[in-house]
């Protein structure tokens, strides 16, 4: 497989190291990628970039059924992924806090916030603001 116009990538050398973008077109062995934020366009070649649209694609051909998380026999430890419908202010909030390095192991903090509300839940009883 190969990249694609419209894949997004991430630059991996150079000037623009870190930088993110789109590839608008393929120029022989290199790829015109705009970045993201500009309307800036650079030439890479393409060991030069990590493609995250590729990536995505080359997963779903290989096992196009398979769930989201690790594969079985690759944990570390007994987790499940989980998908949460959280308020926009408080995710933004919580991103805050993440970013500014109050919060600096985001399973580790939710898995204690949620012990802790549960353990003052009791057994069986229910709070009326859960």
């Amino acid at each position: 497989m190969r990249s694609a116009v419209g894949d997004k990538v991430k630059i991996k050398t150079g000037p623009h190291l870190g930088e993110r973008g789109l590839i608008v077109s393929l120029a022989g062995e290199r790829l015109v990628v705009r970045l993201d934020g500009t309307n800036a366009s650079v030439r890479v070649r393409a060991m030069d970039i990590t493609n995250y649209s590729l990536a995505a694609r080359k997963a779903w051909k290989t096992e196009p059924g398979r769930k989201v998380g690790r594969r079985k026999g690759s944990r570390f430890c007994n987790r499940v992924s989980v998908t949460l419908r959280i308020d926009q202010e408080v995710w933004e909030e919580f991103q805050a806090k993440e970013k500014s390095g109050a919060i600096a192991d985001r399973t580790a903090v939710i898995n204690a916030w949620l012990r802790e509300k549960l353990g003052a839940m009791g057994n069986g009883g229910s709070e009326s603001d859960a």
